[in-house]
């Protein structure tokens, strides 16, 4: 199940606990990545025929691409961090992005009674006249919406007196309107 994280950021790793492993060359550090350097492909074979294939366009451009992109969306650069042979790439979030109290149910209005078309209520009443008996189970499957949907339609039309039901679930049956 996917969760929200904290703070309106992103971590990426690339963890050493699954046998990956980030292993820049001898004396850099994080800021020698993100200056412009030569790039030394950790496996020149397979960069080569990613480079061949069209995925890289240049040898160690990524990095500065990760930033331009940052900057042309208006985004605060990433951050860094090499924790042993763990590299964390940390994004904040703009805040166009931000998903405002998360946690609160969103309000959705019922619009049902709003939009509910002639089209299924007709479907609905029309279904209601041949067999004044039918299931609700059977109107959702001659009419090709769901349960739910069916029940919130017939519950509108008996709101507003277009449809009535007479007795129990077992014996009772329609009226229209």
């Amino acid at each position: 199940m996917a969760r929200r994280l904290p703070e309106m950021d992103m971590w990426i790793c690339q963890c050493s606990g699954r046998n990956y492993s980030c292993v820049l060359p001898e004396g850099w550090t994080i800021n020698t990545l993100t200056e412009p350097h030569s790039s030394n492909p950790y496996n020149p074979d397979i960069a080569n025929v990613f480079y061949r294939a069209g995925y890289i366009e240049h040898w160690g451009r990524g990095i500065q691409k990760i930033c331009d992109a940052c900057k042309e969306l208006g985004a605060d650069p990433p951050e860094y961090e090499l924790i042993g042979h763990d590299l964390r790439v940390h994004f904040k979030a703009l805040q166009s992005a931000l998903i405002k109290d998360s946690n609160d149910p969103k309000d959705q209005p019922d619009t049902l009674g709003d939009t509910l078309n002639d089209t299924l209520a007709d479907t609905i009443i029309s279904l209601l006249q041949k067999n004044p008996k039918i299931t609700q189970e059977e109107i959702a499957k001659a009419s090709k919406a769901s349960i739910p949907t069916i029940k919130r339609a017939m519950k509108i039309l008996s709101d507003t007196g277009r449809i009535n039901r007479i007795g129990g679930k077992r014996y009772g049956y329609w009226e229209t309107h």
